[in-house]
């Protein structure tokens, strides 16, 4: 099974993401989750997408 460029660095986002290496940022999180879903990962999609909901909600701009 051959992966594109993008695919790969999605995992690598992803697993980043999960695994506390990366800061957690919703936006990021979701664009990955979209890409996993687009090139068929669904089971790494659907752990991006649980660690996203375990999340707090961003603070809203004031103004």
């Amino acid at each position: 099974m051959t992966m594109s460029l993008q695919h790969v660095i999605a995992r690598s986002k992803a697993r980043g993401l999960i695994n506390g290496s990366a800061t957690p940022d919703l936006g990021q999180a979701m664009a990955v989750h979209r890409l996993l879903v687009l090139e068929g990962d669904a089971l790494l999609a659907a752990a991006l997408l649980n660690f996203a909901r375990s999340l707090p909600p961003s603070a809203e701009p004031v103004g």
